[in-house]
């Protein structure tokens, strides 16, 4: 097997402008102030819960869950009419998928809003597994839930790739074991990438899947 697996918001498809969207609604909801793009962007990467408690700035709401099921529940169903495919990764895809490769996602995103995300940009069936956060289950960059699409797809760690453009994608393929390459038109600085270990980058779709073939042919 030659699985592929990435990371969606910041990979994927830039999703900051309804992001940034749905955490204003949610901020207006219950009476604190807006966040701007450039906040959305550093962020996200984490999970809704810790985008929340961000964006609450210093606030310890008693109804943070509240307020977290409230941005869940506009974000994950908001159709998403602002995001857009990073240019040419809806044809890198259907080429790996192709040539044989697996493909899955990796996302901290929740699992509705995850999946709502790749039906409507991807369609159904260009992805062998989909993994959106769920209950009970540790964030990235713990390596739980790469170990959950592993394990179904019934991959080893030696035939996989993770691709991500965060830090938090660049420890969760350090915790997994996973050969890692970062992508440079995502949410993060390329700086800080190194800070936290991230050896391999691409600037292009295309400039990955040269990186992700030779890894194939070496390993």
């Amino acid at each position: 097997m030659k699985l592929v697996i990435f990371d969606l918001d910041g990979t994927l498809t830039n999703t900051i402008p309804d992001i940034e969207d749905n955490v204003n609604k949610t901020m207006r909801k219950f009476g604190y102030p807006d966040i701007t793009a450039d906040e959305a962007r550093r962020f996200v990467g984490s999970g809704a819960k810790l985008l929340i408690e961000r964006s609450l700035k210093g606030a310890h709401p008693d109804n943070f869950d509240e307020i977290v099921a409230f941005y869940n529940d506009s974000y994950n169903f908001c159709g998403s009419p602002k995001t857009c495919v990073y240019q040419g990764m809806t044809e890198l895809l259907k080429e790996l998928k192709a040539d044989g490769y697996a493909l899955a996602v990796v996302s901290n995103k929740p699992q509705d809003g995850t999946t709502e995300v790749i039906r409507k940009f991807f369609g159904d069936g260009l992805f062998d597994y989909v993994y959106g956060q769920r209950e009970g289950v540790k964030t990235k960059p713990d390596k739980e839930p790469v170990e959950i699409v592993l394990k179904a797809l019934g991959a080893e760690k030696r035939d996989a790739v993770y691709v991500g453009d965060s830090e938090v994608d660049v420890m969760t393929a350090q915790n997994s074991g996973l050969y890692g390459i970062s992508v440079l038109w995502g949410f993060r600085e390329k700086e800080l990438l190194i800070e936290h270990g991230a050896s391999i980058f691409a600037s292009t779709a295309a400039e990955l899947r040269e990186k992700i073939d030779l890894f194939f042919k070496n390993r």
